[in-house]
């Protein structure tokens, strides 16, 4: 009898195995970036595959960090930028790329490609890209010169807006001093955080995930932030101007990643693979207003969407950096980063 019982609770346990695989096979655990991937972008991939997408949202790459240097995610993709796909390969948090599996790379423009922090783009493959810079509202502030120092003007005191992102804060104080968003003399990044010390006793709040609607909502006039959200909200209310200042900043590129604790790395290249589409490119691209890598999808975008605020030319990207990660020299920066918000 007892050999009965445990050759049903056996079958019972191969049974539930069996469907626990079966559920793992159909779906891809996602972790992005917000405001990314519109809900018809999803269920048209759910369609067409037959996989099932659980999709989770971030607003920074240091969470994204945290999530897997924790070991416990189980996510399948991931969107790191630039400087973050560097330290996820240094930490060995990365799956490396089966470029096989991914038969739409070739829609790439090759300028995102083998660029420095991914040399070989062994561990990522671009998605999208843009830059950093600040949205006002000219129906407040009136006309505002393409410069930093506006962040920073005491007349607009309680009505700016600066991202909760560490990085990107610094690299507005390194360019008002006129060095490079990547600079690691102490003394440089000193001199940094004391101006964005100064600056926080005028800044209404610290928001990287809803920056947009608060200015758009006139919470704010002036906001620092990333293209996309901005531009976006600029093309849809005229009182609305998005500027990327003469001084320089952030130039980034978000990339499809694969962790290494990902249990559907098949479907992993799936999804990758699906969204290199160049219909789908330029869909999200549309969606999201951040530009695509994908130079096929160009055609599939409405020319309206061409502008020169999503697509800025070298002229203007001329004083514009990468990213790079810091090593050491981050540690400090959080304890600067830390001091400054704790004021």
């Amino acid at each position: 009898m007892r050999v009965k019982f445990l050759t049903i609770v056996l079958s019972l346990i191969l049974i539930l195995s069996l469907n626990s695989c079966s559920r793992s096979k159909n779906e891809v655990n996602v972790y992005i970036w917000s405001d990314y991937l519109s809900q018809d972008a999803i269920e048209e991939f759910e369609k067409e595959t037959g996989i099932k997408v659980n999709l989770d949202t971030y607003d920074s790459n240091e969470a994204l960090l945290e999530k897997l240097q924790t070991g416990v995610s189980k996510y399948d993709v991931v969107v790191p930028s630039d400087y973050m796909v560097q330290i996820l390969i240094r930490q060995n948090l990365l799956h490396e790329i089966d470029k096989t599996k991914i038969p739409n790379l070739k829609h790439i423009n090759r300028r995102f490609l083998n660029l420095q922090y991914d040399p070989e783009n062994k561990f990522s493959i671009p998605f999208f890209w843009g830059t950093t810079g600040f949205a006002y509202r000219k129906d407040k502030t009136g006309e505002l010169p393409e410069t930093w120092s506006v962040l920073f003007d005491e007349r607009y005191k309680g009505k700016i807006l600066m991202l909760d992102d560490m990085r990107e804060c610094f690299a507005v104080a390194l360019k008002l001093l006129g060095h490079s968003i990547n600079e690691t003399d102490t003394s440089i990044l000193l001199k940094a955080k004391e101006i964005l010390a100064n600056q926080k006793k005028i800044v209404k709040q610290y928001n990287s995930s809803g920056f947009d609607q608060a200015i758009l909502s006139g919470d704010v006039w002036i906001a620092h932030g990333w293209s996309g959200q901005l531009v976006k909200i600029s093309e849809s209310n005229s009182n609305i101007v998005y500027i990327l200042p003469k001084e320089g900043g952030t130039l980034w590129i978000d990339n499809f990643a694969i962790p290494k604790s990902a249990e559907n790395v098949e479907n992993a290249y799936v999804f990758i693979n699906f969204f290199l589409k160049p219909e789908m490119s330029a869909k999200v691209s549309e969606y999201s207003g951040y530009a695509t890598v994908n130079e096929s999808a160009k055609k599939f975008i409405n020319p309206k969407y061409l502008t020169k605020e999503r697509y800025p030319d070298e002229e203007t990207l001329k004083n514009f950096e990468l990213m790079k990660d810091l090593g050491p020299v981050t540690k400090l920066l959080d304890r600067f980063w830390t001091e400054i918000k704790s004021q």
